[in-house]
């Protein structure tokens, strides 16, 4: 049996800081190209989709509840560290997009 799990991104407090991360890295460049930027930052994030948001499980048909809760323990420890990778690909991004900027200018 297949089954696809969506698993919110709601971490408020982590977002904020990355917010915050982001808006130091852009604070020296101009407001249009601020925005520029931030669209860019964007585009890359949503280019990843599913595969931070999505994950498809197969359980066996005959599996117990115990069996069950384990596979989804484990699929949102592996749910959070994906969060984390994205949040990385996110400081890494926006480092490289205000470098690109600079080089340009």
């Amino acid at each position: 049996m297949s089954e696809i799990i969506q698993f919110p991104v709601s971490n408020k407090q982590q977002k904020s800081d990355l917010d915050a991360f982001i808006d130091e890295a852009l604070k020296a460049i101009p407001r249009a190209d601020r925005e520029k930027l931030r669209f860019e930052l964007l585009k890359t994030i949503d280019s990843y989709g599913g595969f931070f948001s999505e994950w498809s499980l197969n359980l066996p048909d005959d599996s117990d509840e115990t069996l069950r809760k384990q596979i989804y323990d484990i699929a949102h420890q592996e749910h959070d560290r994906k969060i984390q990778m994205l949040k990385d690909i996110m400081r890494l991004k926006i480092k490289v997009l205000v470098a690109e900027y600079r080089q340009r200018r």
